[in-house]
């Protein structure tokens, strides 16, 4: 390894360290367990860096420090023990067989890192580091924040429950529907003030170890603030408190924003960014993002569908599913309706478990999302469609979309002979077939009447088969074990999630606009379960190669519900 490091470029000497050195922090921290230091020479001055490595190197990246962290002042991607970050371990595939040339390679990444912070090359990335100085601030604080950023400097509040975290929110309702507060718990809450800076705004991190001043604070705030936000925020500065909170949020360069904040006590008649206010003591606030604008993308979810209302018929073993999967992609507005209760029958393929056995399914549902994922409303609706319908209780304009998994076709096509009577937004129709030789979602109302779920089911041999069935007509799948109270289809689990899953990307697209017509798309599976019991296959099931079919037009002409006459 000496020998490797000697021939870098601008590396003058190399030693290596005693290992006591591996017990100060810089080493002990990153459990380093072999180190060097290194002299190179930086614009004509020897500069020192220690060089470590774990045990699992070379499977892992080596470790290089600036011996004095700040020697040069505050640089970008130089941690406060010296730490340079010169690369991502994730996504890093090493040629462990070459040990020198990672060490050789490491090493130049780094001081190139170190270059560019000198001379000020690297100076923006500030903004995406800013949060990773922040947080390491002596006497910081860390709090939570669920606020919403935006553009606009608004009134916000912090709220503590006695010998809790702190937790900043837009207003006491968000506050308490997050954290789930009960009645009998007691909290206060005090002003704060949010303060967006504006995009192109650059601030370099406060050294650790010198906090800013107040001067510095209201100079960060005042000169890089637009008018309308300037005469906001001082709209705000009145009737100050003994202490003062203020959430500034600072654009990043790559996305998104970093959020930080500043806690002033002992504030005197002034608020302490009035130029007359005046604080005993001033503590940076590191900031933990719990807001849905961080949580969701950062989850895989789509920012863009949270002001969707989506209305899901049926949460039986695919509608579960479903719920499941439209919530965590970013729908927070959901109903749900069903009518049935959760049995232990259901366990094995239904999203919901034990502890819900005996409640209604939407209820179950409600409970489960909402327990698990914040922000998200679940509308649960215990009935039947025909009765939520004669009842009101259910509103067919307030969507954006219907998904019905209700499993009962005839009330389906009831349903879809009524939304052609009336206006509709999308309706996406999905079920499955027995055995796991695959799964159906419809789209319809997607932009033209022309396509319905009654175009699949037209008379033939004087009964109705759908024309879309991966099993011929004439055959019977009900099955019992203990009498014709106990009858199913044979299908499971992973059936139902991957028709959800069909369904669920259907919808997603349809909501995101990125399809405009009607369309079915179905999975086709494994038959072999299916053969053994010797069923038969349809000619749809081996009409083509593909594991997955998309037919854009399904419309039967002569559709009675969807066919529209030609005017003369």
């Amino acid at each position: 390894m000496k020998e490797a490091l000697e021939t870098c470029l601008l590396v003058k000497s190399v030693a290596e360290l005693h290992p006591k050195r591996l017990a100060e922090p810089w080493a002990k921290d990153r459990f380093v367990c072999r180190s060097y230091k290194l002299v190179i020479e930086l614009n004509g001055v020897p500069v020192d860096f220690y060089f470590g490595v774990k045990k699992s190197f070379p499977l892992s990246l080596p470790y290089i420090f600036l011996a004095q962290w700040d020697s040069f002042g505050i640089l970008p991607h130089v941690e406060t023990d010296g730490y340079i970050c010169y690369a991502q371990e994730d996504g890093s595939v090493l040629d462990f067989d070459d040990v020198a040339g990672i060490a050789q390679e490491a090493l130049s990444r780094a001081i190139q890192v170190v270059v560019d912070g000198i001379s000020g090359k690297n100076h923006q990335d500030f903004l995406d580091e800013f949060g990773a100085y922040w947080d390491r601030l002596k006497k910081v604080k860390f709090f939570t924040s669920i606020v919403s950023p935006g553009d606009q400097v608004k009134r916000i509040h912090l709220y503590k429950v006695k010998g809790g975290a702190g937790y900043l929110a837009d207003d006491e309702q968000s506050y308490k529907k997050y954290r789930k507060i009960k009645p009998h718990v007691p909290w206060k809450h005090y002003p704060a003030i949010y303060i967006p800076l504006p995009i192109g705004t650059v601030i370099t991190p406060p050294h650790p170890d010198k906090f800013w001043e107040l001067l510095d604070i209201r100079k960060i705030v005042f000169d890089n603030l637009r008018a309308d936000q300037k005469s906001e925020l001082l709209s705000l500065l009145t009737k100050p408190h003994h202490e003062e909170v203020i959430l500034l949020s600072l654009p990043r360069a790559s996305d998104g924003e970093t959020l930080f904040g500043i806690k002033f006590k002992g504030v005197n008649h002034e608020h302490p960014l009035h130029e007359a206010g005046r604080a005993s003591e001033i503590i940076p606030l590191a900031i933990t993002r719990r807001d849905k604008e961080y949580l969701l993308p950062r989850g895989g979810s789509n920012l863009a569908l949270r002001e969707k209302r989506v209305l899901l018929l049926g949460c039986g073993s695919v509608g579960g599913f479903i719920a499941n999967e439209l919530t965590r992609a970013g729908i927070l507005r959901l109903t749900v309706l069903d009518k049935d209760v959760l049995t232990h029958e259901n366990l094995f393929r239904h999203v919901l478990g034990k502890k819900h056995v005996g409640k209604n399914k939407v209820d179950g549902i409600k409970d489960d999302i909402e327990g698990r994922l914040p922000f998200v409303e679940v509308l649960p609706i215990p009935l039947s469609l025909e009765n939520a319908l004669e009842s009101g209780k259910i509103k067919i304009g307030d969507f954006d979309l219907i998904i019905s998994a209700l499993g009962n076709v005839t009330v389906e096509l009831v349903f879809s002979k009524y939304i052609h009577g009336i206006d509709s937004p999308p309706v996406i129709f999905t079920w499955l077939e027995p055995y796991g030789i695959g799964g159906h979602a419809l789209l319809t109302r997607n932009g033209s009447k022309k396509g319905c779920l009654k175009c699949l089911y037209q008379p033939e041999d004087g009964d109705l088969r759908c024309r879309a069935s991966f099993a011929e007509k004439g055959q019977s799948f009900a099955k019992n074990i203990n009498g014709c109270r106990n009858v199913f289809t044979p299908f499971g689990s992973l059936d139902a999630m991957k028709t959800a899953e069909l369904a669920t990307r259907l919808a997603i697209a349809t909501l995101n606009g990125d399809i405009k017509t009607n369309l079915i798309r179905s999975w086709r599976g494994d038959a072999t379960e299916f053969l053994k019991n010797g069923k038969k296959l349809s000619s749809r099931y081996s009409a083509s190669n593909d594991h997955f079919i998309e037919e854009a037009n399904y419309h039967f002409e002569e559709c009675p519900v969807c066919h529209e006459p030609e005017t003369v």
